[in-house]
């Protein structure tokens, strides 16, 4: 045997090594693309979210110190295009208690904001709790 062709078919090995070895690091990168893509998708969705019940504490204490009201719960949805698909629950509670001769009204307020469909992984949702209270005049 020719000790020239003795080695042949050495590189078919190696090219089929390198070949199978950068497919794994290709699929390695898009798979952390996806990861972090999606994860970045999240965290806007709770930023939205936490908008949307922010929104919905502060139309309940407009609500409720402006106009006196606190109906136990209201549910809207706000019309805004970065905001179309939250739906809002504003619960408002009021207690009044006296302090002197003065009675004073405070409102004890919960948002929740919810996107999506639950149990989806697109669903998300915040809550925000606020008290508030008049003073007298």
């Amino acid at each position: 045997m020719n000790p020239r062709f003795a080695q042949r078919g050495f590189t078919l090995i190696a090219a089929i090594f390198l070949l199978v070895a950068v497919a794994g690091l290709v699929v390695f990168m898009t798979n952390i693309r996806v990861v972090q893509q999606t994860t970045l998708v999240y965290g806007i969705q709770g930023a939205r979210a936490m908008q949307a019940a922010r929104s919905g504490i502060e139309w309940g204490i407009h609500d409720a110190i402006v106009n006196g009201s606190c109906a136990g719960s209201t549910s809207f949805t706000i019309a805004r295009p970065t905001l179309d698909n939250f739906s809002v629950e504003v619960q408002c509670a009021a207690t009044t208690h006296t302090e002197g001769v003065t009675a004073i009204t405070t409102y004890q307020l919960t948002s929740i904001a919810s996107g999506g469909v639950f149990g989806s992984l697109d669903y998300v949702q915040r809550r925000l709790q606020a008290t508030v209270s008049l003073d007298p005049p």
